[in-house]
C-alpha cells in the first residue's frame, strides 16, 4: 500500500471518527433528558448506545492515528 493510499484511509477513518463523536453527543444528549421512570428499557438502550459510539470513536481515532 503506497503512503498516498494510507493517507487517505487515514483521512477516511478521521472522518468517521468525527462523525461518531457528533452521534455520540446527541445520544448523550437524549439520555440526559428526563423521559420518565416507565422507560428504564429505552434509558438503557441510550446508554448502550452511548457507551458503543464512545468505543466505535476511539477505534476510529486509532486506527486513524495508525494509518497516519
Amino acid at each position: 500500500m503506497t503512503p498516498r493510499e494510507l493517507s487517505t484511509i487515514a483521512a477516511e477513518l478521521a472522518v468517521m471518527a468525527e462523525g461518531t463523536d457528533r452521534f455520540f453527543d446527541r445520544v448523550r444528549e437524549l439520555g440526559s433528558a428526563n423521559l420518565g421512570e416507565n422507560l428504564e428499557d429505552l434509558m438503557s438502550a441510550i446508554h448502550e448506545a452511548e457507551r458503543a459510539l464512545r468505543s466505535a470513536h476511539r477505534a476510529l481515532a486509532r486506527a486513524s492515528r495508525i494509518a497516519g
